[in-house]
Order: C-alpha cells, then structure tokens, then sequence
C-alpha cells in the first residue's frame, strides 16, 4: 500500500475530506502540519527531520500551506523533488504564487494569454508612461514585494494622480478587462469552472454564489498551461474573456464539490494514485 503525507497548514475542513478520498484511493494516510517538519541545510544539502515520519517510506506528498510560509516551503519542495516523492506542487510554485510580478513574467514568457502588462521598477515612471495606454486600466502598487494597493484609472489624469498620492516601492499597469470571472480549479487534464457574476455596483459576487459554468476547450486548455508554467497539477486559474488574471497554488475543493457537483477530493486522490502508480 502506497504511503501519503498531507503535510498542511490550517483546520479546514476539506483536509478531513481530502484525508478520507484518499484511504478511499488506497493510500496509507499520515497527516502532520507543515509546522511540525524541521529542515536542516549545509555543504552537502537540505534534510527534513521529523521524529514520528520517515521519509524514506513516503510514496507521495499533498502539500498546501499559505503563501506566506514560501522561505519554508520552497527548500521543502526541492528536497520533496530530490528524495523523487510525487507533490502535486513543484520547485518554485510558491515562489511564483506570491509573486504577481514574477508570475506575470512567467505567464508572458510562455505566452499565456494575460492582459496587455506593464511591470514599472518605480512609481515615478507612471507619468511618462500613463500616455501611452488605452484606458481603463488597472494600477497595482507594490511595497517590498507585497500588494498595498490597487485601482482603476479611468484616463491619463486620474493614473498620474493615484500614482503621486501612494508611497510604493514599483507597480504593475495593465489593461483593465471587465466581466464575468471564471474561477478555474485545474486537477491534472481536467478543468471544473465556477464563474462570479458582476453585481449591480460592478463588483463580483462571492466564489460562494459563483456558478458552474462550461469553458471552451482553448480556455481549458489555457487554464491548463498556465498552472503547469506555474509548477501546479492543482490549482486555482483566474480568467476573464479568456484571458489568465491569477494562478493560485491550490483549490477550494469543498466549494467546488457543493457547486459543480463533482467530487473533487476523489478527482484529487485520482490524480494522486495515476501519478504514483504510474512512476
């Protein structure tokens, strides 16, 4: 019998669920928080201790855990990678997930099909810059590395004044695509698709109210490529007409199996036996 780790972080319940789907697939299930491994690194490389696990008996890992816990859990992946165990997270899922600058890198050096982007280095490059976009657009502003702040300008006026009222370290300008937004949890090959509806204000419902929706075969195929370019076989895909708005390094599965109907703790347990069966 294959032995699988749910090395997680938080009590929520889809974890309970999860843990069941997968003594249902076959595994011998241990499940420990992230906070309970050890890592140990020198010279010769990373080590995980941990007194009650023994890694060498471990078939496969489902990882999740914040995004702020990346310093963590990028050296776990390498060393999760190098002992040859299946993750359904790779090497730099997380760097890439807390990243939207570096994301946005990503996705366009693999022509994903994002919104027409602009990274700045600083804020003060806004105004030599604000003439030449198409408006609406939408300003993210960044202070050391993490989001503080985000609006819609709706011409040149209004980006150069949001720009000077902000203290920022860069920002991110972007054509601003409005609509409907499909939430897209990628398993594998497989697409399920939860779509948030645009209220009366213009602001989008709750995921909670989303509803299921089929995608075309080129969005799922889209949906697809941008989690693996991201180093996921799960993830959450953001799209609007088409276009990738976020990749998130794992899925609400409990939302989603009350949505779509679709057991998707079985579908993840699925994916999890095809990968080990198949190394």
């Amino acid at each position: 019998m294959e032995k699988l780790l749910m090395a997680v972080e938080g009590e929520k319940k889809r974890f309970t669920f999860l843990k069941d789907a997968f003594k249902q697939a076959g595994f011998d299930v241990k499940a420990i928080a992230v906070r309970e491994l050890t890592l140990f690194t020198n010279m010769s490389g990373s080590k995980i201790k941990n007194s009650k696990l023994s890694l060498s008996k471990i078939n496969a890992i489902y990882l999740e855990t914040p995004l702020k816990l990346t310093q963590f859990v990028e050296p776990l992946l390498d060393e999760i990678e190098r002992r040859g165990i299946y993750c359904q997270v790779k090497k730099n899922s997380y760097y890439i997930g807390s990243n939207e600058l570096l994301q946005l890198s990503v996705l366009n050096e693999y022509n994903i099909k994002i919104p027409r982007t602009t990274i700045l280095g600083n804020v003060e490059q806004i105004k030599a810059v604000a003439e030449k976009f198409s408006y609406p657009v939408l300003l993210k502003l960044y202070s050391k590395g993490e989001k503080i702040q985000s609006f819609i300008a709706n011409d040149e006026k209004m980006l150069a004044s949001l720009a000077e009222r902000v203290q920022a370290d860069n920002a991110i300008i972007r054509d601003y695509i409005a609509g409907e937004v499909d939430h897209c949890a990628v398993i594998g090959d497989k697409v399920y698709n939860l779509k948030r509806m645009v209220k009366e204000d213009g602001s989008l419902q709750p995921l909670k109210k989303a509803l299921p929706s089929k995608l075309s075969k080129a969005e799922e195929e889209t949906a697809i490529q941008a989690a693996s370019v991201c180093s996921c076989d799960i993830a959450t895909v953001k799209m609007c007409k088409g276009f990738v708005l976020k990749v998130k390094p794992y899925v609400n599965m409990t939302v989603f199996t009350k949505k779509t109907g679709e057991n998707i703790f079985e579908e993840v347990a699925a994916l999890f036996k095809e990968k080990v069966s198949g190394a």
